[in-house]
């Protein structure tokens, strides 16, 4: 997180300035009392300071108070809108909120002051053009005059800037734009900024100007960021004319006609942005020359930030090879060593965006020299240049879909290196690099295929550095408990890359068809039985290999091997990979494999039976299949159901007993309420996660209401969601209702009177209500 330091110390010196306004607070008024949003954050949970949205809140306000970061700015709103003429106020002490309210309130009239002094400034400017215009009346035409009475309208502020009727009357009418109107115009338009000076840059251009003053004109209004075709046409068409001054006004508008704002500017993106690249790559090849300059000058200037993001968003819009190749290596540099370049640049900053965008384009371009420069940056590089390097390479293997990936040089010299950098430096690289392999993408099937060996190879080299996190730490107490912590983080980044790597390597081996799945299931073989993490990541991703019946034949043998293996982490890989066999294929399975994975359900070993179920739950066996494992599934509910097992998968296995072994009939049955008896002793997280996953298939089953009426009021469901127990006590049939009347009553009276508990009110008394009991659902509603 690279704004992280800062980030903690703003939150530290607003929770200093909130512990004051705290106490600040409480002197002011014995009735006002601090309202917080709910949560702790780590920061606020180490230091205790009061950090987070707060506001202020009194039994005789009026309005509501906002919800601010800083309690100065909330008690300041509230003050204004309830106790500045309050009358029931009752004092505590001194100090109070006076001592930031006071300089707000003089700060606030100073502004005031100001604001209505440049009114009357404003209005005097105006009244002295008014006269102005109506002493040179003498002189002019009747069609000269009717171009002044229309200035007096336009004149004023209230008037939109965009007004239309000064630049209609210059197309119906130009002949009234004599040289007096257009000198009295002139000025207004390239000197001063009134009401009228943007329609009359319209006009204007429309108007008999000589080459010069039209050229100066258009300039003016590209500056102003109007939308005036005429205007860039005026511009292009004389170019050459142009000054270097004037160049760089248009340039900065021709750039944004041709660029889109950082996600960050424009988050929603209602309404996409119209692009237009043709101004600025037409200005730039009449004025290349000077447009280079003007980039050189921008990107070298190392005191104003904005600077370098405007000939990065120069170089952008250009689309220049020239520009690209020329400041290449300045353009990385300014990113990777943005820690010392750009310190004050946040990580979301617009300026940092248009320079990653440029390293994208430059490593798009020309991807051997732009590979050259990051790999000789990357030497003695903090963290910070390292993650900026991994975005530069995965910049260009993203793509926008639907577009087809095109997959080039650049796509291949920035795979290779991604998955290197992962392998090597895992602790940075599972952040960064190795987040890129977490998850397979089919559209760079292709580079998977051109590198299976380097995946195969990385994910090898990974479980070295598993058997070497104990051994690093040798010097470390064994009953270091956050060191302990550290060691089992990374073996667990390092299994999961490895397992990601493997898994790349088995979607390239699939892509390659016969020859790729010979050539995983040959590394596989030959790998040393002492290597059983790598084998059980391998074999995990077999099914990835299956494509239809053929490769089923070459994989089997292999698989059923893995299942009978003497390694708990090899067998609990291969029932993981039955959860991503193809539907189709399920059929194809041999009966011995059924009976071989269904013997694992009754492995001594947690991790083996439990990946056995939970792969069960995605991919259940054949209808005809699942007699081999009903008897198997109940042993394993009736051993997690004693006191003090593991009530997370105890849940699994009822989900996956009463989905692929018990038809409805059964649920109803003796079976059914013997599962019931189970989940009514569960508590706590493990209550909620049970009626989450299994009130579909329990919902008829006699008694379940029960289970949502306990579920409802625990703590841990009803920090959650009571949604689903809601929907079950409901729709539940009249006779469940009558029988849990007793139940129904016991929760109503537990039941606290609170804002948050008035769904829970309303829904005992529905309840109460069908069951017959009226008198009951009365009093408890009455007394809540």
């Amino acid at each position: 997180m690279d704004d992280f330091e800062d980030d903690y110390k703003n939150a530290i010196e607003s929770g200093r300035r909130n512990l004051q306004a705290i106490k600040l607070l409480s002197n002011w008024c014995f009735h006002a009392e601090l309202d917080r949003s709910p949560g702790r954050g780590l920061i606020e949970g180490n230091t205790g300071l009061p950090i987070g949205h707060m506001g202020v809140q009194c039994k005789f306000a009026k309005r509501n108070s906002i919800m601010s970061w800083l309690l100065e700015d909330s008690a300041y709103d509230f003050y204004q809108n309830n106790c500045k003429f309050c009358k029931d106020r009752v004092p505590v002490g001194i100090p109070n909120i006076m001592d930031f309210v006071v300089p707000r309130e003089k700060a606030a009239e100073q502004t005031k002051r100001v604001r209505e002094e440049k009114a009357r400034k404003r209005k005097r400017r105006q009244t002295d053009r008014k006269n102005e215009r109506a002493e040179l009346r003498s002189q002019l035409s009747l069609e000269e005059s009717f171009v002044f009475d229309l200035l007096d309208e336009i004149d004023q502020v209230e008037i939109a800037t965009d007004d239309p009727r000064l630049e209609q009357l210059a197309n119906l009418a130009p002949e009234t734009f004599t040289r007096k109107v257009i000198d009295h115009l002139l000025p207004a338009v390239l000197h001063e900024n009134l009401p009228y000076s943007t329609p009359a840059a319209k006009a204007l251009l429309r108007a008999p100007l000589e080459p010069e003053e039209k050229l100066s004109v258009a300039v003016c209004l590209i500056d102003k960021n109007e939308k005036s075709s005429a205007a860039i046409d005026v511009v292009l068409s004389m170019a050459e004319k142009l000054s270097q001054n004037e160049i760089k006004k248009v340039l900065s508008r021709f750039v944004s006609m041709a660029l889109r704002p950082p996600p960050e500017m424009d988050p929603v993106n209602i309404a996409p942005k119209q692009l237009d690249a043709t101004p600025i790559h037409t200005l730039f090849q009449k004025r290349r020359a000077d447009i280079c300059r003007e980039v050189d000058v921008l990107i070298r200037n190392n005191e104003s930030p904005e600077k370098i993001g405007t000939a990065a968003k120069i170089i952008l819009a250009t689309n220049s090879d020239e520009l690209l190749s020329r400041h290449a290596r300045t353009i990385f540099a300014k990113l990777m060593r943005r820690r010392i370049l750009l310190p004050g640049e946040r990580q979301n900053s617009s300026v940092l965006y248009y320079l990653r965008e440029t390293a994208s384009k430059c490593l798009e371009r020309n991807p051997q020299d732009a590979d050259k420069i990051i790999q000789s940056l990357l030497r003695g590089s903090d963290e910070t240049g390292m993650k900026e390097a991994f975005r530069a390479y995965e910049s260009v293997l993203n793509h926008r879909f639907p577009e087809k990936k095109q997959i080039g040089t650049a796509q291949r010299i920035a795979f290779r290196r991604l998955l290197w950098m992962a392998a090597e430096s895992p602790n940075i690289g599972m952040d960064y690099a190795g987040e890129f392999f977490r998850y397979c993408r089919g559209e760079l099937s292709e580079l998977a295929v051109e590198h299976f060996e380097d995946l195969i190879g990385a994910a090898a080299t990974l479980s070295e550095k598993y058997e070497q996190v104990d051994t690093d730490g040798t010097l470390e107490l064994a009953d270091d408990l956050l060191s302990q912590m550290d060691r089992n983080n990374r073996r667990l980044a390092l299994n999961n890359l490895q397992n990601s790597l493997i898994e790349w390597a088995a979607i390239g081996a699939r892509t390659k068809g016969h020859v790729g799945i010979e050539e995983f299931l040959d590394f596989y073989r030959r790998l040393p039985q002492h290597q059983i993490r790598m084998r059980g990541n391998m074999i995990t991703h077999v099914s990835k290999l299956l494509t239809g019946v053929e490769s089923l034949a070459l994989v089997m043998s292999d698989w059923y091997g893995a299942l009978m293996d003497e390694s708990t982490l090899v067998r609990a890989g291969a029932v993981t990979a039955w959860k991503e066999v193809p539907y189709d294929l399920v059929k194809n399975f041999p009966d011995l494999f059924f009976e071989a994975y269904s013997v694992l359900l009754s492995d001594q070993y947690v991790i083996v039976h439990q990946s056995a179920v939970h792969a069960l739950r995605f991919r259940p066996f054949p209808k005809e299949k699942r007699h081999l494992i009903s008897l198997k599934l109940w042993n394993l509910i009736a051993h997690y159901s004693q006191e003090s097992k593991r009530e997370d998968f105890l849940i699994d296995c009822i989900d996956a007993y009463t989905s692929l072994c018990l038809s409805h009939e059964q649920k109803k049955g003796t079976r059914g309420q013997l599962l019931l008896g189970v989940l009514l002793n569960l508590e706590g997280n493990a209550l909620y996660h049970d009626f989450k996953r299994l009130h579909y298939g329990f919902k008829e089953v006699p008694g379940f209401t029960k289970v949502a009426l306990k579920s409802i009021q625990d703590d841990s469901t009803r920090s959650i969601s009571i949604d689903d127990c809601m929907s079950v006590i409901l729709s539940a049939p009249h006779s469940e209702i009558v029988n849990c009347a007793g139940d129904i009553n016991r929760a109503f009276s537990a039941l606290r009177p609170k804002p948050e508990n008035f769904r829970k009110a309303l829904l005992y008394t529905a309840a109460l209500t069908r069951a017959g009991k009226y008198k009951d659902a009365n009093v408890h509603f009455t007394e809540f």
